[in-house]
């Protein structure tokens, strides 16, 4: 291996793609963005054009060196079958003249390796889904989920569940129910300002229940009652998705984190800190050590050394 040496991570989800590379002397040389990655929602042919146009990106601007390792973590993608047919791809998308290590996972495992840097701890995933994933033991292996259901059956505590809440309350209201300063949000932010209005919102095709969350936080923050009820009770939920995880690992190490857009919200973490105190009370809540995509070339930095070592 030589200074040149340049190992990718890529982190894919519903939203957006973001690409870390570092050099082997550990410099953060370079972040790209791109599009939704999803293999479920957008499937492994466009997930495979979105991370390899990427990576092919990065290759274009990054000075001279070898491509040496690339892990990415996908969301959607936690079946080996899947993981396979990216990999066959994305290998066949990509510019590289030297042959490089290419892993993938889903994208909970990177967010784990980034969040205990290896070592183990429960993980909370509170974005526009949410789930509960724990790191077990020392092998990056060693990870197990509940939750992450999707918005359909599940999602609790998530941005969308929040917001498909918060409106069912601005709705409530229309109908003659409990008055809440979500109404006022709702019309100022939305233009939802009466039955009609709501149902038409939500009825549209491409309307986003999460876009009601950020809303729910700032009433609840500011002392409206019906909002807070709905983040607490959502951030409840979640909770229990921990209960169960705790229930299989009563041993695992006392200390949790949390990631995700909602993370981002002091309100929400101090409800969901409360929550999960009341089900975990030794355990402690720490700061993610690294983001998501720089666990990602934490992975890919290892596995090459790794698979170094085998050779």
């Amino acid at each position: 291996m030589t200074s040149n040496d340049w190992y990718f991570g890529l982190d894919a989800g519903a939203t957006k793609t973001r690409l870390y590379a570092r050099s082997r002397i550990g410099n953060a040389d370079l972040e790209l963005l791109g599009g939704a990655a999803n293999a479920l929602r957008q499937g492994v042919a466009q997930t495979a054009s979105v991370l390899s146009s990427l990576i092919n990106d990065a290759l274009d601007e990054l000075p001279g060196g070898t491509l040496r390792a690339v892990h990415a973590g996908i969301a959607g993608a936690s079946a080996p079958s899947i993981q396979k047919e990216l990999v066959r791809r994305i290998r066949l998308l990509v510019n590289s003249d030297s042959p490089f290590n290419l892993t993938i996972s889903h994208d909970g495992m990177i967010a784990l390796e980034g969040a205990f840097a290896g070592q183990s701890g429960l993980l909370f995933i509170s974005g526009t889904g949410s789930g509960v994933m724990a790191r077990t033991g020392a092998d990056i292996s060693d990870v197990d989920h509940v939750g992450g259901w999707g918005h359909i059956i599940g999602d609790e505590g998530s941005g969308y569940a929040i917001g498909k809440r918060a409106l069912a309350a601005v709705g409530h209201a229309f109908d003659g129910g409990p008055k809440t300063r979500l109404t006022h949000l709702a019309k100022r932010h939305l233009n939802i300002y009466d039955r009609h209005s709501l149902l038409n919102t939500i009825g549209q095709s491409d309307w986003k229940f999460q876009n009601m969350a950020p809303l729910a936080l700032n009433a609840a923050e500011d002392g409206d009652d019906i909002a807070a009820s709905v983040v607490q009770e959502e951030t409840k939920l979640l909770a229990r998705q921990a209960e169960l995880m705790l229930k299989k690992y009563p041993d695992l190490d006392p200390r949790y984190t949390i990631i995700g857009g909602l993370s981002n919200n002091k309100f929400y973490v101090n409800r969901l800190c409360a929550a999960t105190e009341n089900i975990w009370p030794i355990a402690e809540f720490v700061a993610p050590k690294a983001t998501p995509v720089e666990g990602a070339v934490q992975i890919a930095m290892r596995q090459s050394i790794d698979s170094d070592a085998v050779q």
